[in-house]
């Protein structure tokens, strides 16, 4: 007998289970869509509190590796400018402080004070700014106040930062001495002032010199990793980040002759270092076949004669201004290469030294006096640097088309500034036919020197291309990019023009060579090497201020003026190897400073000693010679 509760297996019942089971299996099939659903929607747009993230996240952040700054190096390879690790010390004068006082261990930090006045003893001994006492006051007076950063030296070198790491209480370590080592890249310029306004610097947004117009260069390229902090608090690579390394930057080879440069400078510190009166001075040292700047001296002072000699500004790419006499040189070269100077004993009227609308040349006057003369060769015009010789041969050879003249003078690149390795190049000022500076007087004025402005470096260009007899070559001062001592680039000399024919060249040196030999450069005359060359005084525009009501422009009221002396030329002078451009700049003073005085004894001592560097022009000894006979001394009575 079946029990009155117990299912009975029939078709009936058996449909009903499957009727609930196929609902079962409904709702079950719609709750696993809708949790799919559930998870496709969160893996695409759910995101998590970043607050609950970083409860389970260690902290990472982005550690900037920067590159090494490439070197700045003379043509020989010394550095001009290097980058170098320093460091800087700090000290947590703090430390174990926290950890005594819970202890109540008077005697371990007694113990501790014992080391920092030991080590006050050595930190003194090692840098000599502080005595001990005050380096033990600093620190026991952070241990005090609570300082955890007390500075203790910056920028020292690694052999220094070595031996500080072994002094009493330092050698513990960090954690137990309390020393904190900061490191950092500090650039460095081992020959100090020298060439420094050329070299230049990179500092925030104050960018000169070599440094600011190759940074892309010596800059490099920095690189980075991403890195997380560690339990005891420390950071270490994250290792599932990229790693980008940093790429050092390249070196730049310049032309400068590191002897050249130190030569120059202390040649002209000597001539203008005690002469309050002369504001500033400088030096191009050129070679003549390729246009190489073997050294180029800025010096200046501040606004007051009181303050030191100093690299402050590059005078010979920015000084644009009046050159005075050694334009003549110009006007003489354009005489010659046009034919209308066919013989430097070519003789002109010496008429007084007067020519109608100009200034009589009291010069003149002096030459009929003590030659009785009424004529004047162009050889002895250009010896005296006589204003009235290139007057009279401008108005008689180009008075009725001054435009030859000037196109002349843009073929020399005396009208504009051309590219340069460091920016800042002053454009010249060329009053030209038909612009407003133009009168009937500029013609003669700028055969003489007045009525262009042109920088230094214009005028060494200019007389430059005569040693190289005729052409003109680009100057430049970086011969290279280099990695390891690999060149990258190269730059090559270029030509800017060719300015005249060889027979010109050779005319107007032998004219260079005279103002040395006869003329207003005798100072040279006795130099080490031949030396070619011109003087030349001009006197600079005052501004409105300087000339306090005065109507002549280079006059103040009282008289004074600021005036330039100059001398250029090249040696030797039978085959020129470097174009040298001396000049001095004065304040404003009641003196007169000439070429032929300040400028030119620079350049003998410069000449003098550049000779004695290279051995190419020292004398050689015969191969054969004379063995002197040895004669004893001995008295013949000793025994």
């Amino acid at each position: 007998m079946k029990k009155k509760d117990e299912i009975q297996d029939t078709i009936e019942n058996r449909d009903r289970i499957h009727v609930v089971m196929f609902f079962v299996s409904i709702v079950v099939l719609v709750l696993s869509a809708l949790i799919l659903v559930k998870i496709v929607h969160i893996q695409a747009s759910y995101e998590v509190d970043p607050k609950v993230v970083n409860l389970f996240r260690p902290n990472s952040h982005k550690h900037m590796e920067e590159p090494v700054r490439g070197r700045i190096l003379a043509t020989d390879g010394r550095p001009f400018a290097i980058s170098a690790p320093l460091y800087d010390v700090y000290m947590d004068c703090t430390i174990r402080k926290r950890e005594f006082e819970e202890k109540g261990d008077t005697e371990a930090e007694r113990a501790w004070r014992e080391k920092a006045r030991e080590l006050s003893t050595y930190l003194a001994n090692e840098f000599g700014d502080k005595s001990a006492d005050q380096y033990f006051s600093a620190i026991i007076h952070g241990r005090d106040n609570g300082s955890k950063y007390l500075s203790i030296k910056k920028n020292i070198d690694l052999s220094t930062l070595r031996r500080v790491q072994t002094f009493p209480l330092y050698k513990e370590g960090a954690y137990r001495g309390g020393i904190i080592v900061e490191a950092h890249e500090e650039r460095i310029y081992p020959y100090d002032s020298l060439a420094r306004r050329v070299i230049g610097y990179v500092k925030d947004t104050l960018r000169r010199g070599l440094e600011a117009n190759f940074d892309y260069e010596l800059h490099g390229q920095a690189g980075y990793e991403w890195r997380r902090v560690t339990d005891d608090n420390s950071w270490i690579r994250d290792l599932d980040s990229n790693v980008v390394r940093a790429r050092d930057g390249n070196d730049i080879r310049t032309t400068l002759n590191v002897d050249f440069q130190d030569i120059a400078d202390r040649a002209l510190r000597k001539q203008i270092n005690e002469n309050d009166d002369i504001r500033a001075g400088i030096v191009i040292i050129m070679e003549a076949q390729t246009g190489a700047i073997r050294a180029m001296v800025n010096l200046s002072r501040g606004n007051t004669p009181q303050t030191t000699l100093w690299e402050r500004e590059n005078l010979v790419l920015r000084e644009v201004g009046e050159q005075g006499s050694v334009m003549k040189t110009v006007s003489l070269l354009s005489l010659v290469e046009d034919g209308h100077v066919t013989s430097l004993e070519q003789t002109i009227p010496t008429n007084n030294g007067f020519v109608p609308n100009y200034r009589q040349d009291v010069h003149i006057l002096d030459y009929q006096r003590e030659t009785g003369r009424r004529e004047i060769s162009v050889m002895h015009g250009f010896e005296i640097s006589s204003n009235y010789v290139f007057t009279y041969l401008a108005e008689h050879y180009y008075g009725d088309h001054p435009q030859e003249l000037f196109d002349h003078i843009y073929s020399y690149r005396l009208g504009e500034a051309f590219d340069f390795d460091i920016s800042g190049l002053g454009t010249p000022v060329v009053n030209r036919p038909g612009t407003p500076g133009w009168s009937k007087t500029t013609l003669g004025t700028t055969a003489y020197g007045y009525g262009i402005s042109v920088t230094p470096l214009h005028v060494a260009t200019f007389y430059n291309g005569i040693a190289n007899k005729g052409r003109m070559m680009k100057p430049f001062l970086v011969e290279s990019v280099e990695k390891n001592g690999r060149v990258l680039k190269r730059y090559n000399p270029s030509v800017l023009n060719n300015i005249c024919s060889r027979n010109t060249a050779d005319t107007v040196t032998r004219a260079l060579r005279s103002v040395v030999v006869n003329g207003t450069a005798t100072r040279l005359k006795g130099a080490k090497l031949s030396v070619c060359g011109k003087t030349g005084t001009a006197q600079v525009v005052l501004t409105p201020q300087e000339r306090k009501g005065s109507t002549d422009p280079y006059h103040d009221t009282m008289g004074r003026k600021k005036n330039q002396g100059t001398f250029v030329g090249f040696f030797p002078a039978e085959d020129p190897k470097y174009t040298i451009l001396v000049t001095v700049y004065s304040y404003l003073s009641g003196k007169s400073f000439y070429g032929g005085t300040l400028p030119a004894l620079a350049v003998r001592e410069i000449v003098d000693k550049i000779y004695a560097l290279d051995p190419e022009w020292q004398p050689t000894l015969p191969r054969t010679g004379t063995v002197p006979v040895m004669k004893s001394n001995k008295d013949k009575n000793e025994p």
